[in-house]
């Protein structure tokens, strides 16, 4: 799942836009309300993040270890879909003999504070709906 618009950015509701310039005037937001993101730069900035925590892996075995695995990883988690792209051992550069195809997906061989990182997506991919009425369903009419 990926949100709906592409900008980096949130966008505003229109529906209060009926409203006179007087109460948008007298209405006070803080810094916090002013300085959300969308949740595509939430994503943005947790794939980096995973991609900081990983950086020693990225390096030693990149045919497995690279951007878009991290990236596929990161939004089938935000979208709790449990897509993974696995991990193989005949894809190193370096073959290395201890190395065992398991059954787990690729993000059983990340570092901890890897999986850290990806158990918050997750928790963020639940609670989207709640983010600037992120998760509002299409009413047909």
């Amino acid at each position: 799942y990926l949100p709906p618009y592409t900008s980096f950015w949130p966008s505003r509701n229109r529906e209060g836009d009926s409203r006179n310039f007087k109460e948008k005037k007298n209405k006070k937001k803080t810094f916090v309300q002013n300085f959300i993101f969308s949740q595509l730069s939430y994503l943005v900035i947790f794939i980096i993040l995973v991609c900081i925590t990983e950086r020693d892996k990225m390096k030693k075995d990149p045919l497995n270890f690279n951007v878009l695995n991290v990236t596929i990883e990161v939004i089938s988690a935000y979208g709790n879909v449990g897509f993974s792209t696995g991990y193989s051992c005949k894809r190193q550069l370096r073959p290395d003999s201890s190395c065992k195809d398991a059954w787990y997906g690729f993000v059983g061989r990340w570092s901890n504070q890897g999986k850290v990182i990806l158990i918050l997506v997750m928790f963020f991919g639940r609670i989207k709906k709640f983010n600037m009425k992120g998760g509002k369903a299409w009413q047909i009419s």
